[in-house]
């Protein structure tokens, strides 16, 4: 009903107590037309309730009440999430929407940035390659360079502008700022990241690789122990056959499923993730599905049976 409603109208008001060298300022609103907010209130809203200004009128002496103290710190701006960087190219008229998806699948698959629930987090590698490439290719990491050479790129389309031409200007520069910084670049190695897991062949603490199919972890006595095992993260859910923890794990063309921690003595798996309930019709255990159709459900593992229960959880993004 709210979003059919029309808008709230506020009127802000802020005033400036001057008193002696220093200067007060005060902020707040009224409320002329409650809109939609007559039906709906966020918490954000009860939350950030502003101050009612009483009526004042230039050389009014006011009397001071109380003083106290607060210390602010500046916080830096949030990170982006794929709606935000996408909604940044947009304003900065970099790309088309057919390359926004590719744009962030590559730096994804490079490493650059890596996905923390809906974030997406600078790597390492990352910081690195952004540091050489503004440091020695300042004309192409330049928030501009990009829409202006579309816009270079539209003219030569449109037969306004010539193409050998656009290309010299760029080239000529760039492959100058190449031949610098391949010789001033050093080699740069990336130290592996060693967790608190030891190699089951000789001890030693195993490190995280990066690999094709994805990261995974590997022995750093390697070429003598050639030991190596993939990442899963354990649920907190029991293997219905033998009773130990089920991990999630990739296989290798990339596809999230979930195994016995077990394995090859269980050979137990799935494709959906496990709930940790048993079925109440044939006792089989309950797996989390998501559709759009459907929603967030959850279903028995048992093909043969159809038993089905609403699911009310935060909606997945995708189903595998």
């Amino acid at each position: 009903m709210a979003s059919q409603m029309a808008s709230c109208i506020l009127n802000s008001t802020s005033i400036n107590v001057n008193n002696n060298d220093y200067v007060f300022k005060a902020s707040g609103s009224v409320v002329k037309f409650d809109g939609f907010t007559k039906v709906y209130k966020s918490e954000s809203d009860e939350e950030n309730k502003t101050l009612k200004i009483p009526d004042l009128k230039t050389g009014d002496k006011l009397k001071e009440n109380n003083t106290e103290g607060k210390q602010h710190f500046t916080q830096p701006p949030p990170k982006f999430s794929e709606a935000s960087l996408v909604k940044t190219l947009e304003e900065n008229g970099i790309g088309r929407p057919s390359t926004y998806a590719p744009t962030i699948s590559t730096i994804l698959d490079r490493k650059y940035i890596e996905r923390n629930k809906k974030v997406l987090d600078p790597t390492e590698l990352g910081h690195i390659v952004n540091n050489l490439i503004s440091e020695y290719f300042k004309q192409i990491v330049d928030v501009e360079f990009t829409a202006e050479m579309e816009s270079k790129l539209d003219n030569v389309e449109e037969g306004t502008a010539e193409w050998k031409k656009i290309v010299d200007e760029f080239f000529t520069p760039l492959k100058e700022a190449i031949e610098i910084a391949e010789k001033e670049i050093a080699k740069i190695t990336i130290e592996d990241k060693v967790t608190d897991i030891p190699c089951d062949k000789c001890g030693r603490l195993m490190v995280v690789k990066h690999g094709r199919f994805g990261d995974f972890l590997a022995c750093p006595g390697y070429p003598e122990c050639e030991n190596t095992k993939p990442i899963a993260k354990e649920l907190d859910v029991s293997c219905p056959k033998c009773g130990k923890k089920i991990l999630e794990k990739r296989s290798r063309k990339g596809r999230t499923f979930y195994g016995c921690s077990g394995y090859p003595e269980c050979d137990f798996v799935s494709w959906f993730e496990p709930s940790g309930e048993k079925c109440p019709e044939c006792n089989d255990i309950l797996v989390k599905r998501y559709t759009k159709t459907k929603g967030n459900y959850l279903e028995c593992a048992n093909k043969e049976c159809k038993y089905r229960k609403e699911l009310k959880e935060e909606i997945k993004e995708e189903e595998n």
